[in-house]
């Protein structure tokens, strides 16, 4: 991602605000854009996603991902994570990971994020209870990152 993205992506954090809570909003996404790898998804005019990555106990951590409402089911969200899987490789990390809104907590836009990373490959390997009244249960995900021989 370019600086020049970082207006384009935090348009797009706002339009998700199902998925986004105001601390993720205002505080922490703008943060984190600026220490965090992120790459970006655009139409060939406008950014329509985006993903944000960082390593996290040796594996690559998706810390954030949106794809504006339009584009959702289009194979947006896809492509990002195949870049970060390259990404994953090239810095010889064996596992990417994320973590999403339990299913003990029935809201529907989080049904649809955890099918993404089933239907990707992500399996469930730890489920946790939270402080957090935006994310009461989380599910940590994982993935096997296939090195090239």
């Amino acid at each position: 991602m370019m600086a020049s993205d970082e207006p384009a992506v935090l348009e797009v954090v706002a339009e998700l605000s199902d998925w986004f809570d105001d601390e993720a909003r205002n505080r922490s996404i703008p943060i984190d854009l600026k220490h965090h790898k992120t790459f970006v998804a655009d139409d060939g005019h406008d950014v329509v996603g985006f993903i944000t990555l960082h390593v996290y106990h040796g594996r690559l951590d998706i810390s954030w991902m949106g794809v504006r409402n339009k584009y959702r089911g289009k194979g947006i969200g896809t492509q990002l994570l195949h870049r970060a899987e390259e990404l994953g490789r090239a810095w010889g990390l064996e596992e990417i990971t994320a973590f999403t809104l339990g299913d003990t907590i029935d809201f529907r836009p989080y049904e649809s994020t955890r099918r993404f990373y089933t239907k990707n490959g992500f399996e469930l390997y730890q489920r946790n209870q939270t402080d957090n009244p935006s994310c009461p249960e989380e599910w940590r995900l994982k993935k096997r990152i296939t090195q090239p021989r």
